[in-house]
């Protein structure tokens, strides 16, 4: 076992005096910290300008009034699901906010206006808000109207946009000290609703499908109106008309549970996939690189006089294995501290996925599926670097290798995201060389416990097996001679000796 530390030891040090180990650790920090930066920095606006040029002077008022009922309707749809998930309903039972399916209701969206809206909601909500429910955070209006800037012509139907129209378009538009999109510019001619008029939209190109959708919406319900005016119903009757809605409900499952919560506890998993990857893939490649310069430059000769293969092999597994753990654990940790304590993206994403993660069997799980994962593909590139003479050969090697690792794994990754019993992700879960990967990616989708205990059995035989394998390879690769063939590999899986 001391001789097995020493090389464990010895290679540790060998990779941690390298430049490129300190700036592959210190990669997803920098890149959590750049994240975090934008996220709060530089996120785009969410809210979008537009304008509304309105020559008969009746559509303008309307337009405005109707853009904040629908914000006022997703933000009650918003606030509904937080007291529901944060079981507030209490504070206020017959508030909007407590009933789920008040947002489909315009009387209850109405009522939740005269109430004061979010802001007294909220009010309302914090002194009963304990220590680990976060406060609601009002989002800002989707839309806000402004001014058409100075200088801006609405062309005549049929003349070419102005060169000024549309270079304010196509740039942002300062709001009270904020850069804003500039969404859209509505003209209403002073005759729309007589045959033959059209309201007109003027756009820069971008994505603004819904601001589109809600203008053409709220003229359409008053063109409705004046055509019901023109038929002599009494615009009360006319409104009730067009507001009827058909008494449908929506069942969903609570907030964060239901397809939701499956996304949301699939998040870790799925990332240790990728985390997986990376991590085997980068040490594994040290792992080979090493052996073949030593290989090379004829140094296992005067190591071999002192040790056995055996335990060269070992202690190489080890201390590059420990180096691959430090890179993940500094990775991991720097992601949960980062979940965990500061705002942004990754506080976003990883934050619900972590909280949702409550099932100690499968927090286990994850662990042996990661460690295993990452000492089957360790031993896979330790056994390329055994066989191989130079780095052009592992090359050869190495490259089907990859593409035998990479293709079932993106494929099984697509499976699972469509469910935990697609065929392919079931049939791969049973191949220890993709156990981790397939398990992992299913794992927050409901896999049962029988399967998970087994493919743990199946995976840590597939490592003690595997472990016998490389010992024979390279204990008879370092002590023969020549070129490696694949008839001679395959002798050395099953062969103790180094007969050749």
């Amino acid at each position: 076992m001391r001789e097995i530390l020493l090389v464990a030891k010895r290679e540790m040090r060998q990779v941690i005096a390298t430049k490129g180990f300190w700036i592959m650790l210190a990669a997803v920090p920098i890149a959590l910290a750049i994240s975090g930066f934008a996220s709060n920095q530089l996120a785009p606006e969410r809210t979008t300008a537009y304008s509304v040029v309105d020559e008969s002077g009746r559509y303008a008022p309307l337009l405005e009034t109707q853009m904040q009922a629908s914000f006022r309707q997703a933000t009650l749809r918003e606030l509904s699901e937080y007291a529901e998930k944060w079981e507030l309903q209490h504070v206020d039972p017959e508030a909007p906010w407590a009933n789920r399916q008040a947002w489909l209701n315009p009387a209850e969206i109405q009522r939740f206006a005269e109430a004061g809206g979010a802001e007294a909601a909220v009010a309302l909500l914090e002194p009963e808000l304990d220590e680990d429910t976060p406060p609601f955070e009002i989002e800002d209006p989707y839309y806000t109207e402004v001014a058409l800037p100075d200088g801006v012509a609405i062309p005549a139907v049929g003349e070419e946009v102005g060169e000024r129209l549309r270079s304010v378009l196509e740039d942002d538009i300062t709001v009270d000290d904020r850069r804003l999109p500039y969404g859209a510019i509505l003209h209403i001619p002073a005759n729309f609703g007589q045959p033959g008029a059209q309201a007109r939209i003027f756009t820069n190109g971008r994505s603004n499908a819904s601001l589109i959708r809600n203008m053409r919406e709220i003229l359409s319900a008053s063109v409705r109106q004046d055509a019901f005016a023109a038929q002599g119903i009494a615009p009360d009757t006319a409104i009730a008309l067009q507001t009827m809605q058909a008494p449908v409900s929506v069942i969903e499952p609570p907030p964060g549970e239901g397809r939701s919560l499956v996304a949301t506890r699939s998040l870790v998993p799925i990332a240790l996939v990728y985390l997986l990857l990376i991590t085997a893939v980068t040490t594994g490649s040290m792992m080979l690189q090493g052996v073949v310069e030593e290989r090379s430059n004829k140094l296992f000769e005067s190591v071999l006089a002192c040790i056995k293969p055996d335990t060269l092999m070992q202690g190489k597994l080890l201390g590059l294995g420990a180096i691959g753990l430090i890179i993940v654990l500094t990775w991991a940790g720097t992601g949960l501290v980062a979940a965990l304590y500061f705002e942004g993206f990754a506080a976003e994403v990883l934050r619900p996925s972590l909280e949702a993660l409550d099932d100690p069997l499968l927090i286990l799980a994850m662990i042996i599926y990661f460690l295993g994962g990452y000492v089957v593909l360790a031993m896979v590139f330790l056994a390329v670097g055994a066989i191989s003479e130079s780095m052009q050969d592992a090359q050869s090697y190495l490259t089907p290798v990859i593409f035998l690792i990479m293709i079932p794994v993106v494929i099984v990754m697509q499976a699972a995201l469509k469910g935990p019993d697609e065929p392919v992700a079931l049939i791969l879960s049973w191949i220890p060389l993709y156990t981790p990967f397939a398990m992992l990616a299913r794992l927050g989708s409901g896999v049962a416990t029988w399967e998970i205990i087994g493919t743990i059995v199946l995976l840590i035989a597939f490592i003690w097996l595997e472990l016998k394998l490389l010992g024979n390879i390279f204990r008879a690769s370092l002590l023969n001679d020549g070129k490696p063939t694949w008839k001679r590999i395959f002798s050395w899986m099953g062969s103790k000796d180094s007969a050749g």
